[in-house]
This record gives structure tokens, C-alpha cells and sequence, in this order.
């Protein structure tokens, strides 16, 4: 098969398992100039959330997390732009853009990045191949965050008898 008609075909089974997520995330662009490289899928769910969706390649995982984040943070300012552009898309551009990124699996220092953002609109899916035009998403439920746990407190210190404030 021609290497320039794969992408389209890898992406034509990625819209597919978009549509099949819970909430479905319609395809509403791709192939996307963002900014200073391509968003591969920009998607709204039923209630217009917009989500950028980047593919990356098995070890190229983290490096594609901090190209989305700088990719929803560039389309969060334009999404108003976009419904003006076309208002039947009903796009909620007061919630900005989320990131959905896809990979084959992923690094321990992805999920743990993505874990302290503490879920602030970034998902992580793997990208499991279920044939020639099918693909499934399962999407990783990390943990939150925990909270801070407090450093113990020291005891309170009784008076010295000692100038120099030692203690017996």
C-alpha cells in the first residue's frame, strides 16, 4: 500500500473506536497545522467538549504528551473563532480543549505526568489493532493525585535550663 494513503487509513480506523467510547467523540477535523505541528484528530463529545486527539508511536509517548498539551492550549483560544466559522457544531468553547493521547502502550513517566495533572482534561488510551480497518481504544483510569500528607510535627520543645538552649 502507498506510504501517503496509510495515515489516512490508521486514521479512518482510529475515527471509527472514537465513536465507540463512552461518551462517542465525533470527528469534527484532521490533519490539523496546530502549533507548529499537525493535530491528528480534533473531536466533540454530545455536549460539545473538544478534544485533540494525537497518536504516537510506542517510545515516543512522552515526548507526544507535551506536544498535546501545547496543541489543546492553542485551540482553546480559536474554539469560539471555530463556532463562528461554523455554529451547528455547537463546539462549548468555555471548557477550552482536552487531550486524548493514543499509543500502543505506555511509558511509566507519561502515566505518572498525566496522574499529576491530576486528570485536568488529559486521557491517556491504548491503541489495541483488532484488524486491517479496526482498531480499539481502551482508555486508562489513573489514579488522581493523592493529597499532600502533612510532615509530621516535631514535639514541643520544653525549656532549657542551658543559655544556649541545650537540652539534658
Amino acid at each position: 500500500m502507498p506510504t501517503e494513503r496509510r495515515p489516512q487509513r490508521e486514521r479512518l480506523a482510529l475515527r471509527g473506536a472514537l465513536l465507540r467510547l463512552t461518551p462517542p467523540l465525533e470527528t469534527i477535523a484532521e490533519d490539523v497545522l496546530g502549533v507548529v505541528s499537525r493535530i491528528d484528530l480534533i473531536t466533540r463529545d454530545p455536549d460539545g467538549a473538544v478534544t485533540v486527539v494525537l497518536v504516537a508511536q510506542a517510545g515516543a509517548d512522552l515526548a507526544r504528551l507535551a506536544e498535546g498539551i501545547a496543541q489543546r492550549t492553542w485551540l482553546a483560544p480559536r474554539l469560539a473563532d471555530w463556532n463562528q466559522l461554523a455554529p451547528h457544531l455547537a463546539l462549548a468553547a468555555e471548557q477550552g480543549a482536552r487531550l486524548l493521547l493514543v499509543a500502543p502502550r505506555f511509558d511509566d513517566r507519561t502515566r505518572t505526568a498525566v496522574e499529576a495533572l491530576g486528570r485536568d482534561g488529559v486521557r491517556l488510551a491504548e491503541l489495541i489493532p483488532r484488524g486491517d480497518l479496526d482498531v480499539e481504544l481502551r482508555v486508562l483510569e489513573l489514579d488522581p493525585p493523592s493529597e499532600p500528607t502533612q510532615p509530621p510535627t516535631a514535639s514541643p520543645r520544653r525549656e532549657s535550663g542551658f543559655r544556649s538552649g541545650l537540652r539534658d
